[in-house]
């Protein structure tokens, strides 16, 4: 794997192939937003605001679901570091959560309806999954469960193993764990491998973790198709939301299923379920409910379905 894209030269500055990849889904959903809005009618200043609005809120989101579902690591912890993406990570269904809010915070002070704005930026989260765990993928995170050793042969022919750094980038790590710059100490070595490593299921001399099931292939897959099935359902709209309902229920019983697979502990939970499958039952049942509540407002009256708000004139 890769974890680090490329580093500045003189004071060893890491930058890491996950943030990279966050940035360009930044960009790719931009352009998406502002094509989209422009062929819904949504005013093209308002959309340029109301994206930064939702990529900070949805940042802030993302970072501050990770924090609440891993207490004991922060228990400690000042605000910087509860700011420090170093120290942990990110949480999706937060920004999905934070987006949402800080969109519907902006749009209510412009006067434009929220559902027309989800359905213009719903297909950037499908992209911006099917690109960002490209970056989870270079750098070790979001990895699956160990394969069992009975697993069929077409299992085990998939399983993905992660290097322990500190044997296959040997000079690096040895760079960073003595550095004197703010990126010391960060080149801490591959999710999956500590884990292993922690559980005794693997020795710090080893060169990797066990095969493991390739979660974030299956998550960028899934990304992908559902774009094109949001962009299918969008360009079929009968009501506003239509788009955005219909990612929420797609993603949260696809979420909910690949939970099963993952491996990674940091994500909460209650019982035998995570933080995010509660989340995705949650959601998959309310997108349901409100699909079938517009659906009826849509025959009853098809043109207020579809009306921008007085805001978007």
């Amino acid at each position: 794997m890769h974890p680090i894209m490329f580093t500045i030269p003189g004071i060893n500055m890491p930058i890491y192939s996950y943030g990279v990849m966050l940035g360009l889904s930044l960009v790719v959903g931009w352009y998406i937003v502002m094509w989209l809005g422009k062929k819904d009618g949504l005013p093209v200043d308002k959309l340029s605001s109301c994206f930064t609005w939702t990529a900070v809120a949805a940042m802030i989101g993302a970072r501050l679901l990770y924090v609440v579902t891993n207490p004991a690591e922060f228990r400690d912890a000042n605000i910087i570091d509860m700011l420090n993406v170093r120290k942990g990570g990110l949480v999706a269904y937060g920004g999905f959560l934070g987006g949402f809010v800080g969109s519907w915070i902006y749009l209510r002070r412009q006067r434009i309806r929220l559902l027309p704005w989800a359905d213009v930026v719903v297909p950037t989260l499908a992209t911006g999954l099917g690109i960002t765990r490209i970056g989870c993928l270079l750098y070790g995170c979001d990895y699956g469960r160990p394969i069992p050793a009975d697993a069929p042969a077409w299992v085990k022919a998939i399983g993905i193993s992660f290097p322990n750094w500190s044997v296959k980038f040997a000079a690096l790590s040895d760079r960073m764990g003595h550095g004197a710059s703010c990126a010391a100490h960060s080149f801490t070595g591959s999710p999956a491998f500590h884990q292993h490593l922690r559980l005794g299921l693997v020795k710090a001399t080893d060169a990797a973790s066990l095969p493991v099931y390739p979660t974030q292939l299956m998550e960028i897959a899934n990304g992908w198709i559902a774009f094109g099935l949001v962009m299918l359902v969008k360009s079929r709209t009968k009501f506003r939301g239509q788009a955005f309902l219909f990612f929420t229920a797609y993603y949260g019983l696809t979420r909910f299923l690949m939970e099963f697979l993952r491996g990674d502990d940091e994500r909460g939970g209650v019982g035998t379920l995570s933080t995010s499958q509660i989340i995705g039952l949650v959601t998959l049942f309310l997108s349901i409910v409100f699909w079938v509540v517009l659906h009826r407002r849509a025959k009853a009256n098809p043109e207020a379905a579809m009306a921008l708000g007085p805001g978007a004139k």
